[in-house]
């Protein structure tokens, strides 16, 4: 049951659009799944759980503060296979105590120099949760890792900025997923039509939306080395 905190301070870097992606996809392979939409504008669990036409396959519970975190957190760990936790995009004691019981933390960033610079924040936050948990149990680590979103597609001509970011990233020894989540319109199409990738195959004619097939293929490639890393860890 492990807990997967997606974090980053900075708004719009991808943390909504990683966590169900990533979450759909686990429930699909018939995984118990539950979303902890911690985020003040509550995007998953108040408009796109709201608005779908039928529930999803993933749990999505919202209504989290810093006072029932943790007990949120414990219940829904009792019930679930994988708990994401979607949190705000500022620096909180909610996101302290969100990372404090995480066992892996996801860092989304865009190639661009204030995502890059607010990374160094979310890494942050995680080093000094880890040294506070540590006072009680020495063992426990709380590993993370870099993803790169709304990157240039696989084949694609990679802009300057992309390469210089990821370049960077080499260089400094940050862990980061291999695999970048690329700006593609069907991730966008899951918020506006308020389905999952899977779902909108059965979409024809002018309602189709994008490559589906690469999209997901994209999110298989992430969620494989979440998985690995994952059981890396046990």
């Amino acid at each position: 049951m492990p807990i997967i905190a997606v974090s980053n301070p900075k708004g719009g870097a991808g943390k909504s659009t990683t966590t169900l992606l990533l979450s759909t996809y686990l429930a699909e392979q018939q995984a118990s799944v539950c979303i902890i939409d911690a985020d003040p504008q509550q995007e998953l669990m108040v408009d796109w759980k709201r608005n779908r036409a039928t529930p999803p396959k993933v749990t999505i519970v919202g209504g989290v503060s810093e006072e029932n975190i943790v007990d949120v957190l414990k219940r829904e760990a009792d019930r679930h296979q994988f708990i994401f936790l979607d949190l705000e995009g500022t620096a909180s004691v909610l996101v302290s105590r969100a990372i404090m019981m995480a066992n892996y933390v996801i860092i989304p960033i865009q190639c661009s120099r204030a995502d890059a610079r607010q990374a160094s924040k979310a890494i942050h936050a995680v080093e000094s949760g880890e040294k506070l948990v540590r006072n009680f149990d020495p063992k426990r680590r709380i590993p993370y890792r870099i993803l790169l979103t709304r990157t240039s597609a696989p084949g694609a001509p990679v802009n300057s900025i992309q390469r210089t970011i990821e370049a960077e990233i080499m260089e400094s020894g940050l862990p980061r997923f291999k695999n970048n989540l690329a700006e593609r319109i069907s991730y966008k199409a899951v918020f506006a039509k308020y389905m999952t990738l899977y779902e909108m195959e059965t979409l024809t004619g002018k309602e189709k939306v994008g490559n589906l097939e690469t999209a997901e293929l994209n999110v298989v490639k992430i969620a494989d080395e979440l998985v690995t890393d994952l059981g890396a860890e046990r």
